[in-house]
């Protein structure tokens, strides 16, 4: 949780705007963000179809060489990150400069283990789409006692 200063009473009582606390309090929750780089919740879908799950994550500004996909039985992990920059000079002197650097992370379990030999990945248009085989649940076995 953010920390939130308020005005003082005598403050906001001053004012004729109604909308002066609302604005208050988004601008001091605005400037009271921590500054570090911000990891986005990747978007998904996920469906089951024919054995196996298909999942769909956006991954907009990503390249497929940043991406990394870690399964461990039904657990799965997508990870990326993008990096931009633009410039714009007059002549020899640059003018406007900007970069951004982004990270997307998501894990999530699914309801039975994967098969991570046959799992298939594809990154077309921003998007992730993997295949992941359902594992054969083990077969129960009766053992005779003796």
């Amino acid at each position: 949780m953010f920390p939130l200063t308020s005005r003082s009473s005598n403050q906001v009582a001053q004012s004729r705007d109604p909308f002066s606390l609302m604005d208050s309090l988004f601008s001091d929750w605005l400037t009271a963000r921590p500054t570090s780089s911000l990891v986005s919740r990747a978007r998904l879908d996920v469906a089951e179809r024919d054995g196996n799950y298909e999942v769909h994550a956006e991954l907009p500004g990503a390249k497929k060489e940043d991406i990394a996909v870690e399964i461990d039985g039904s657990w799965v992990s997508i990870s990326a990150k993008t990096e931009s920059q633009s410039e714009k000079k007059d002549g020899g002197t640059v003018l406007y400069s900007e970069r951004s650097h982004e990270s997307y992370a998501r894990s999530f379990e699914l309801p039975q283990a994967v098969d991570s030999a046959k799992a298939e990945a594809k990154f077309e248009n921003g998007v992730l789409t993997l295949t992941l085989p359902k594992k054969d649940a083990p077969k129960t076995a009766r053992v005779t006692v003796q």
